[in-house]
């Protein structure tokens, strides 16, 4: 994969990258959660999600993430030739919670075959340094108050078609082991599922969540939040979960996630009609028609990340200042895109209210 290049299939506007189950003490959450005054939405008491109904809920709040895509030390492979610097990771996390208000990430783990001169490339359950790089990177972001979709995204083991495998699921097991305890992690199977059957889709797609779930299990913690990917065109479509719901672990807090690169006059079937039975979440979405997006999903309570908080992983929320570099230290200027993003963070989540104007989801009082 070049640095900053992926191919996100047909139709997409530019190169994207790749009610039950709440079982946990409220008072004990609200105990745990040091949420920052710096997150600008969300609720603020108990930090476990749960999904009820076609909802994902945070206490009996539906939870309003926000937020964007961000990469790992490997950084859309533009710093994989350089040593891994979390310090620069945790900078730009800063930039995009504290200055853009987001309050929901989708950490995008790269890893690849082979070196081919890489410095950093091995997977988690190979690089025991990369595994600690991991933990630090999100609980930097965790402990602003924030959420991470922690996401497979560029991962080896996965099929051409970019499914998980048993090889997948061993590096889930190893990652819900790691985040048994740790509520405001959530987990994303794999990136871009696409040419392959619906039901060869669902079925890897249910054993991941398996996987996950019997960690859980033997550790006796909550059931963290799971999203799976829709099963056609570069996780677009969610039609087929619609009528065959993921079943492992009772299918309890289980999210449906979809990529948007596609025009308004897609977003009906790409998503508002799957929200009608399903807690989808959009994943990545790109600068096509953003605002209108991020009204729609915001005016059905969908929780949505853009595509990309980086400067050479088109569409980029940031300006490329790392004159082609991995980009240590460079301005963090939103492009157009980005100050779109960046705008709309800024306002109060705002709900439809029937066919009058909108009203504003303000964050509850502290």
């Amino acid at each position: 994969m070049d640095a900053g290049v992926r191919d996100d299939g047909p139709g997409a506007s530019g190169s994207a990258g790749k009610d039950s189950g709440y079982a946990t003490d409220v008072a004990a959450d609200a105990a745990e959660d040091t949420r920052d005054a710096s997150v600008a939405d969300g609720p603020i008491t108990g930090a476990w999600l749960h999904t009820s109904g076609n909802h994902l809920y945070q206490g009996s709040s539906i939870f309003h993430g926000r937020g964007a895509n961000f990469h790992d030390t490997r950084s859309c492979n533009a710093c994989s030739y350089s040593p891994p610097n979390v310090a620069e990771v945790n900078r730009r996390a800063d930039e995009l919670i504290d200055n853009w208000k987001a309050n929901f990430i989708r950490l995008d783990l790269e890893s690849s075959p082979t070196a081919d001169n890489r410095v950093q490339w091995q997977g988690v359950l190979d690089d025991p340094a990369y595994q600690a790089d991991i933990r630090a990177m999100v609980t930097h972001v965790t402990d602003k108050g924030a959420y991470v979709l922690l996401t497979l995204w560029d991962e080896p083991t996965t099929t051409v078609n970019d499914l998980p495998t048993a090889a997948t699921n061993g590096i889930w097991r190893q990652l819900a082991d790691m985040f048994k305890n740790e509520p405001r992690v959530l987990y994303g199977i794999t990136s871009d599922p696409h040419n392959d059957t619906d039901d060869t889709v669902w079925t890897a797609m249910n054993d991941s969540v398996a996987a996950i779930r019997e960690v859980e299990a033997q550790a006796g913690t909550p059931l963290h939040i799971i999203a799976v990917q829709g099963t056609q065109q570069w996780a677009r479509i969610l039609d087929y979960y619609v009528t065959h719901p993921i079943t492992a672990g009772g299918g309890q807090n289980i999210v449906y996630e979809t990529h948007v690169f596609n025009p308004a006059s897609d977003f009906s079937a790409l998503f508002e009609i799957p929200a009608q039975t399903l807690p989808v979440i959009i994943g990545e979405f790109g600068e096509q028609d953003a605002n209108v997006l991020m009204q729609r999903v915001e005016a059905a309570e969908i929780s949505y990340l853009a595509w990309t908080f980086h400067g050479r992983c088109p569409p980029n929320l940031l300006v490329d200042n790392s004159g082609g570099t991995c980009g240590v230290g460079m301005a963090l200027v939103p492009t157009a895109f980005g100050q779109q993003l960046k705008d709309r963070l800024a306002m109060p989540w705002q709900i439809e209210n029937g066919n009058g104007p909108a009203r504003l989801a303000l964050p509850p009082a502290r």
